[in-house]
Protein backbone atom coordinates (compact mmCIF):
# COMPACT_ATOMS: atom_id res chain seq x y z
CA UNK A 1 0.00 0.00 0.00
CA UNK A 2 1.05 3.73 -0.80
CA UNK A 3 1.01 6.30 1.75
CA UNK A 4 -2.39 7.31 0.45
CA UNK A 5 -3.82 4.49 0.80
CA UNK A 6 -2.40 3.87 4.40
CA UNK A 7 -3.98 7.77 5.40
CA UNK A 8 -7.09 6.89 4.33
CA UNK A 9 -7.08 4.04 6.38
CA UNK A 10 -6.44 5.89 9.34
CA UNK A 11 -9.59 7.08 10.46
CA UNK A 12 -11.19 3.54 11.09
CA UNK A 13 -7.46 2.40 12.25
CA UNK A 14 -7.94 4.64 15.01
CA UNK A 15 -11.63 3.78 15.67
CA UNK A 16 -10.77 0.06 16.10
CA UNK A 17 -12.63 -0.55 13.00
CA UNK A 18 -9.88 -1.77 10.50
CA UNK A 19 -9.80 -5.26 9.96
CA UNK A 20 -6.64 -6.95 10.99
CA UNK A 21 -5.17 -7.12 7.81
CA UNK A 22 -5.48 -3.64 6.86
CA UNK A 23 -4.35 -3.09 10.68
CA UNK A 24 -0.99 -4.97 10.32
CA UNK A 25 -0.38 -3.28 7.03
CA UNK A 26 -0.62 0.16 8.23
CA UNK A 27 0.93 -0.33 11.75
CA UNK A 28 4.50 -2.06 9.61
CA UNK A 29 3.89 1.26 7.20
CA UNK A 30 4.11 3.59 9.69
CA UNK A 31 7.11 1.91 11.34
CA UNK A 32 9.38 2.98 8.33
CA UNK A 33 7.23 6.14 6.54
CA UNK A 34 7.61 8.97 9.10
CA UNK A 35 5.09 11.27 7.05
CA UNK A 36 2.21 8.48 7.45
CA UNK A 37 3.37 7.99 11.09
CA UNK A 38 2.99 11.84 11.75
CA UNK A 39 -0.01 12.28 10.30
CA UNK A 40 -1.22 8.91 12.48
CA UNK A 41 -0.15 10.41 15.41
CA UNK A 42 -1.27 13.87 14.57
CA UNK A 43 -4.63 12.76 13.97
CA UNK A 44 -4.32 10.89 17.52
CA UNK A 45 -3.29 13.55 19.51
CA UNK A 46 -6.18 15.76 17.33
CA UNK A 47 -9.27 13.82 18.32
CA UNK A 48 -7.56 13.27 22.22
CA UNK A 49 -7.46 17.17 22.23
CA UNK A 50 -11.25 17.51 21.00
CA UNK A 51 -12.26 14.72 23.42
CA UNK A 52 -11.27 16.51 25.99
CA UNK A 53 -12.31 20.06 25.49
CA UNK A 54 -15.92 18.71 24.65
CA UNK A 55 -15.77 16.34 27.60
CA UNK A 56 -18.86 13.68 27.57
CA UNK A 57 -19.62 15.28 23.94
CA UNK A 58 -19.17 14.12 20.96
CA UNK A 59 -16.88 16.23 18.04
CA UNK A 60 -19.40 17.80 15.74
CA UNK A 61 -19.40 15.89 12.45
CA UNK A 62 -18.84 18.95 10.57
CA UNK A 63 -15.36 19.87 12.40
CA UNK A 64 -14.55 15.95 12.20
CA UNK A 65 -14.90 16.39 8.05
CA UNK A 66 -12.96 19.18 8.27
CA UNK A 67 -10.15 18.24 10.17
CA UNK A 68 -9.81 15.13 8.18
CA UNK A 69 -9.88 16.75 5.09
CA UNK A 70 -7.23 19.27 5.95
CA UNK A 71 -5.17 16.20 6.81
CA UNK A 72 -5.59 15.09 3.51
CA UNK A 73 -5.59 17.99 1.54
CA UNK A 74 -1.93 18.84 3.72
CA UNK A 75 -0.21 15.36 3.15
CA UNK A 76 -1.30 14.86 -0.23
CA UNK A 77 1.42 16.26 -1.75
Amino acid sequence: MDCREIIKLISDYIDRELEQVKREILEEHVKVCERCKTILNTTEKTIFLSKKIYKNKKVPRKIEKVLFYQIRIRYKK
